[in-house]
């Protein structure tokens, strides 16, 4: 019978590790995705508004409507810094968790190797087992023969 890999807990806790680090590598990249499309409708926004700006100031705007327009452009404009800011702090989060989880694939990958090293040694040890086994049998089995023979 084969024995149990010692380090099969390790490679167990290991492998639990590294899905989890992987979800958290999933979770984060979703929420850099977001926070990437909200940069760009923020862009994309403003954009729009600058062409209402200068389309409403070629046909005349008074001073407090102009105002109020560049007021909302730097709001508009620090929200956008703002996203930035935002995305890439998620992309900084997403690298650090995309290293995390690398260093734990390295650790699983090196448990896997060690098991598959104990799994080919247990097999290599069965045979031997196996191989006695039959060299006895055979051994009897002769005895017996010649036991018969010198009976008969």
């Amino acid at each position: 019978m084969a024995t149990r890999f010692p380090l099969q807990t390790l490679l167990d806790h290991a492998r639990h590790r590294m899905e989890a680090a992987e979800r958290l590598l999933l979770m984060i990249r979703r929420k850099e995705d977001a926070a990437r499309l909200k940069h760009e409708e923020l862009d994309r926004y403003r954009r729009e508004y600058m062409v209402r700006l200068s389309g409403n100031s070629q046909g005349g705007m008074d001073i407090q409507m102009l105002r109020d327009f560049h007021v909302f452009l730097g709001k508009l404009d620090q929200a956008i810094r703002n996203q930035a800011a935002e995305v890439e702090r998620m992309h900084s989060r997403w690298q650090a968790a995309h290293e995390n989880w690398l260093a734990l694939r390295q650790k699983v990958k090196s448990f896997e190797v060690l098991e598959g090293r104990h799994q080919r040694a247990e097999l290599w040890r069965q045979d031997r087992l196996d191989q006695r086994q039959s060299d006895e049998l055979s051994s009897r089995k002769a005895a017996i023969a010649r036991m018969i023979e010198r009976e008969g």
